[in-house]
């Protein structure tokens, strides 16, 4: 079945507005509904990692940085593959194996803005910051960013 030129238009309309192409005017004159875009951690994380590429020249530690795959939905088989391997619950996100004033190394949990630390999550960041590693929580990339700065910015107090 092939779909009518009113559905087209009403796509079209609405790829407009998700791709930030329409504006809020636009949209109340064409009496659509914006689209709330809920930021997820996945996009804040990305949005860090393409800083990242832009500040490794001001920031050469920043090569090192790296995301620790330790989350998503996996069936059961896979993850009692992960768990055999290793793999634990709770472990930060992001590791910057660098030593900066006296911790170290940075470990970053990444989450969205509206996002909430789980237990185990809380248990791994005390437990590093117990041995030495500065371990924070970020809620977003502005808060993420501004964290490796200020780690970065001791990493000459050695």
């Amino acid at each position: 079945m092939r779909p009518t030129q009113r559905q087209i238009a009403e796509s079209n309309e609405l790829y407009a507005v998700l791709g930030g192409k329409l504006d809020l005017d636009d949209c109340r004159y064409l009496g659509k509904q914006p689209a709330r875009r809920r930021q997820t951690e996945a996009g804040e994380q990305t949005a860090l990692f393409q800083w990242v590429k832009l500040a490794e020249k001001q920031y050469p530690a920043l090569r090192l940085l790296f995301h620790i795959p330790n989350g998503g939905r996996r069936d059961a088989i896979e993850g009692a593959h992960l768990k055999s391997q290793g793999v634990r619950a709770g472990v930060p996100d992001l590791c910057l194996p660098v030593p900066s004033g006296s911790y170290h190394g940075l470990f970053i949990e990444m989450k969205a803005p509206a996002g909430r630390v789980q237990h185990t999550q809380k248990a791994w960041l005390d437990a590093l910051n117990a041995r030495g590693y500065k371990a924070a929580v970020c809620y977003g990339f502005e808060q993420a960013k501004e964290c490796i700065i200020g780690y970065l910015s001791d990493e000459n107090k050695l």
